[in-house]
């Protein structure tokens, strides 16, 4: 069967093609717009979680925030009395640090401790991480002032000696939802979380994360080699710093400040 269209049916189905035509651009464009403004799913994905292995979030951090490169960052460790920490240097570990510990490390690398001296548990040896994942902003030449405490409690190293996994989240407390507290020479304040509550999101809600710190029971069982070096995670370069000076240690030095109030005034007649 021939079919045939007049001219007249022809224009009229074109018109109506190109009716559907813009029909369909209009509310394509329309979609687009609505996309657009479409909010995000409350259950998408965070880039960084907990469960990552130590270096991964340093390695993404430094992607992020390239101007964190190279630069040093002032942490203190601390712990219960006894606790001894050593950090790993040159394929060993270095000789113990002094009480606290108190070191410049490099950001978005991984740290082997090894810690012993552990309360009711003198023969057992611990191999923390420790990870530093943002920094802080100090006065300049003033950074040994203001490091990152990293504060080991006894219950963390119990739990550990018992086969536990220990995961702490440094975080800074957002000035604006902070509480007033002064916790000045008291210890630090902790927040503990269920297993299946993410640490790091956690802190990235109340503050910004800049340390994490893992204890475990594992022991190597090998003191060379690439199984060693993999342990010790490379050796990233670390130096110790200068103790904080005691108000006396500047006024005996001449370094600290004479005012009107001072002893030193009253007595000079």
């Amino acid at each position: 069967m021939l079919k045939r269209i007049s001219f007249p049916t022809l224009l009229i189905a074109w018109i109506a093609m190109i009716a559907l035509c813009l029909l369909a651009v209009m509310f394509s464009s329309t979609a687009q717009a609505q996309s657009v403004y479409k909010p995000l799913p409350t259950n998408n994905h965070p880039l960084l979680k907990d469960d990552f292995p130590p270096g991964e979030i340093g390695a993404i951090q430094l992607l992020r925030k390239p101007e964190l490169r190279g630069l040093w960052q002032a942490v203190e460790i601390r712990g219960p009395k006894g606790m001894r920490v050593n950090m790993a240097d040159a394929g060993q570990f270095a000789a113990e640090l002094p009480e606290p510990a108190r070191v410049a490390v490099l950001i978005g690398s991984v740290y082997r401790l090894r810690i012993t001296g552990i309360p009711n548990e003198p023969d057992v040896e611990l191999f923390p991480t420790l990870e530093i994942i943002d920094r802080t902003h100090p006065p300049a030449e003033r950074e040994h002032r203001f490091p990152i405490p990293i504060e080991i409690d006894e219950m963390d190293l119990e739990d550990a000696a018992r086969g536990e996994m220990v995961m702490r989240v440094i975080y800074l407390e957002d000035n604006q939802v902070a509480e007033p507290v002064d916790t000045a020479g008291k210890p630090q304040r902790v927040i503990d979380l269920q297993p299946h509550q993410d640490a790091l999101q956690h802190a990235d809600q109340l503050g910004r994360p800049v340390a994490i710190l893992r204890i475990g029971s594992r022991v190597p069982n090998v003191t060379e080699g690439q199984d060693w070096d993999a342990f010790l995670y490379g050796c990233p370069a670390w130096s110790t710093i200068k103790p904080i000076p005691t108000k006396q240690q500047l006024m005996d030095e001449g370094r600290w400040p004479v005012t009107a109030n001072s002893g030193s005034i009253s007595d000079r007649r």
